[in-house]
């Protein structure tokens, strides 16, 4: 593959690694909000005891349901760090072939400028006045 097949494909994989570092943001914020919501629960129940003994079931049920979207979402941001770090490997996989391609480019044109130099050396010139 060329170089600039070998660019087209880095980019693509950055591409592809600032998406999943988005996705893994999002997911990460919102376990945020959902640890802040726990806090903001449990907050509210320690100022208001009556809360508690008019609406236990529908308490307990919130604070259940809260806790169990953490586990989850515990469990999508472990997968999409593992997916993040899969494709942050690409980049730096496709970054060695781009470096590699460019070596290989400097390489070809410094023999090719190497031949042009040789040949104009060796090419027999013609001195005879006119």
């Amino acid at each position: 593959m060329n170089w600039k097949n070998q660019r087209r494909i880095l980019a693509v994989h950055e591409q592809l690694h600032r998406i999943e570092v988005g996705r893994l943001s999002q997911l990460e914020r919102r376990a945020r909000e959902l640890k802040e919501e726990e806090t903001r629960i449990v907050e509210c129940l320690d100022g208001n005891r009556n809360l508690i003994t008019l609406f236990p079931e529908v308490v307990l049920q919130r604070l259940k349901a809260n806790i169990r979207q953490q586990q989850e979402l515990r469990k999508e941001v472990d997968r999409q760090t593992n997916v993040t770090l899969e494709q942050a490997k690409r980049v730096k996989q496709a970054e060695r072939l781009v470096a590699d391609a460019q070596m290989e480019r400097d390489r070809a044109m410094e023999l090719e400028a190497l031949r042009e130099v040789i040949e104009h050396c060796t090419t027999p010139r013609d001195f005879s006045a006119p």
